[in-house]
């Protein structure tokens, strides 16, 4: 299934900007997805993060209804192997497009 990562505007706790994240990035990136149990705006929210430089990064998130839809499954146990269709700035905002298998 192809989506979007969303709250990619957003800078993530520790202060870094999403965007710039982004904008590094490339196709042949680690992604993963990450249960964010704790969210305190959706407790079935999930990250979407990057492996850079050893370093895992968050860039988003899931959109609700898919978050809703998979985290429970990745409660129990599932994994959802995660590949970047497309990344970059487009206009001036960064975007990030995935693939999830397993759906």
């Amino acid at each position: 299934m192809r989506t979007k990562v969303t709250g990619v505007t957003f800078s993530n706790e520790d202060g870094t900007s999403r965007a710039s994240i982004i904008a590094r990035m490339s196709e042949t990136d680690t992604i993963c997805l990450e249960r964010d149990p704790y969210n305190m705006y959706d407790s079935n929210a999930v990250k979407v993060c990057v492996l850079m430089d050893g370093v895992k990064q968050q860039i988003g998130f899931l959109e609700k209804g898919l978050a809703a839809e998979l985290s429970p499954k990745m409660r129990r146990g599932a994994n959802f192997p995660v590949t970047i269709v497309g990344c970059g700035i487009y206009y001036e905002r960064p975007y990030c497009e995935i693939e999830i298998d397993g759906i």
